[in-house]
This record gives structure tokens, sequence and C-alpha cells, in this order.
């Protein structure tokens, strides 16, 4: 693992698209359209997919789909491969789902918050996986996102003693 600025700049515009994404969503899944996640879903997954064709398109991963398609992706060719795309396909599905009423029963900032650590979790689980140094600046990097996602955790648990404390009186 190492910093250059070009996986900097594109992690700061997963982040911030990220966060958008999961604030638009629960606005839609809460606010004054209060629009159930299966319609969301099914309502943003053709725009999600004329996207993922056009970056396919212009990276070149179509063409190289295309050219190893007789020989190693065709259904008659490799079998396995219709398994694992339905396979990505439904659990992507299962996560998309899961991710909409999720949001929809807790807030966006939890959700992003939770993405966050599941983000460096992944760093560290490959790390130990792969046996990759972490240097002092990446260290750092974990342990304030960790710190900082408990201390969310433990404002939210005090907030909620509050309130249910209110409740009672």
């Amino acid at each position: 693992m190492s910093y250059t600025s070009v996986g900097f700049f594109y992690t700061t515009c997963c982040v911030i698209l990220a966060a958008a994404k999961v604030v638009a969503s629960g606005e839609i899944l809460t606010g004054d359209l209060k629009m159930p996640p299966l319609v969301l879903l099914g309502t943003m997954a053709p725009l999600s997919a004329v996207w993922c064709l056009l970056q396919s398109y212009y990276t070149g991963e179509l063409a190289s789909i295309g050219e190893r398609w007789e020989h190693e992706l065709s259904p008659s060719a490799n079998p396995m491969v219709m398994v694992a795309v339905l396979s990505t396909g439904i659990l992507s599905f299962s996560l998309n789902v899961t991710s909409l009423l999720a949001n929809k029963a807790t807030s966006p900032l939890t959700l992003c918050i939770l993405a966050n650590v599941k983000q460096v979790a992944l760093i560290g689980f490959s790390t130990i996986m792969f046996g990759t140094e972490i240097s002092k600046m990446n260290g750092l990097g974990i342990v304030l996102v960790v710190a900082g996602s408990f201390k969310y955790g433990l404002e939210g648990m005090k907030d909620k003693a509050k309130q249910e404390m209110a409740q009672k009186r």
C-alpha cells in the first residue's frame, strides 16, 4: 500500500459520491416520496447499468470480453462463468436491498461510518492475508477511523439513553 495522488483523488471522489448516494437514497426512502426500497432499486438500476456499460466501453473492458468470449467466457466454453455472473448478480441485488433497508431504518451518517469501518477492516484483513507492511501513516489512518467510529457509537448510545429517559418522565 502506497500513496499516490491519483489514488487519493479516486478515493476522495468515491467517498463523496458514496455519501451523496446514501443521503439521496435516505431522503427518497423517508422523505416526501417514501419510496419502497425495491421500487427505488428498480428505478435506479437501469441508469446504473448504462453508466457501467459506458465505462466498460471507454476503458476497453467490453472489447476485451468480446475477444475472450468464444474461447473463455461463453457458456458453452465455460459454464462456470454463467454461475459466477448469476451468483454475483444475486449477491449484488441482496446487498443493495439490504443497504436500502438499513438506510431506511438508521441514518445516512451511520451507513457512511460503517462503510469506512468496512474499508478499514478490508485493509486490515488484506494486510494480514498478503503480509503487507503498514506504514505509520496507514496505521494512524486506521486508528483514526476506528476511534472515530467508536466515538460516534458512544455518542449515539448516549443520545438514545437520553431520549429513553425523557420518554419515561
